[in-house]
């Protein structure tokens, strides 16, 4: 059984694959000049020590971030400081081929790998995630369902404690830094959100602060129904990493 993951990279409206290069202004220059970063203002510069690197820009009006991206109207980032806070941006899964191997009815089959970002975002980051489809027999109709765990009570907006086989279904636990509040340890397992049948995407990791080699480990679990047909299963799964600029 096999289920390929990628990720995205969802900034301002446009879904971007990978991760994005830096972008670094030009320098202003002719025979007798050259103007580097230029910047004009009441004073501005770059001091350096053996413990810290402090840049400052003195003068300007109205700088800094104003409203959110995706949680309001509008975003604006102004000010010649501002390009500090948008430096980089990255992302990375450690494999993108999650093996479950073969499925028995009344046992537990697992599989994960570590997701990882980094930005200097002034407003931090959110990573979400979703299934194209539920586990699917890839010659064939036939699904393994997404779990509902223990009691019947998660779905793919709120995890609970899956340990129990007999309850079959497919799900993931997410487990390290920044992840959400209802992932409260290893046994509590979510649904994926289903694209197929529109269910939005869900955030599993965010932060409103800038991110320095951010991890989370992903597991995903799978467990057979009695009446299971034979044969291999597969879906996608899709993590879109947006950062808050």
């Amino acid at each position: 059984m096999t289920i390929k993951t990628c990720f995205l990279l969802w900034l301002f409206g446009l879904a971007f694959c990978f991760f994005v290069q830096p972008v670094w202004a030009d320098n202003m220059q002719s025979d007798s000049y050259t103007i580097q970063f230029g910047n004009f203002n009441m004073s501005s510069g770059r001091e350096t020590g053996d413990n810290l690197i402090l840049s400052n820009t003195m003068g300007g009006l109205a700088v800094g971030p104003y409203g959110r991206y995706g949680s309001s109207n509008y975003f604006i980032g102004s000010g010649f400081q501002y390009v500090y806070q948008i430096d980089y941006f990255t992302f990375s899964i450690s494999k993108l081929n999650i093996e479950l191997g073969e499925l028995f009815v009344g046992s537990f089959k697992t599989d994960s790998h570590t997701i990882n970002i980094t930005t200097n975002g002034a407003s931090g980051y959110s990573i979400y995630v979703f299934e194209n489809h539920p586990l699917r027999l890839t010659t064939g109709t036939a699904t393994i369902p997404d779990t509902t765990c223990n009691l019947n009570n998660c779905d793919e907006t709120i995890a609970a404690v899956w340990t129990e086989p007999d309850q079959a279904g497919f799900g993931f636990n997410a487990n390290g830094d920044d992840v959400v509040s209802d992932f409260i340890n290893t046994n509590y397992f979510r649904q994926f959100a289903n694209n197929e049948t529109s269910e939005s995407m869900q955030v599993i990791m965010s932060s409103n602060n800038v991110a320095l080699d951010r991890t989370a480990t992903i597991t995903y679990k799978a467990s057979m129904p009695g009446s299971q047909a034979a044969g291999n299963y597969q879906t996608s799964i899709v993590f879109v990493a947006v950062p808050g600029y």
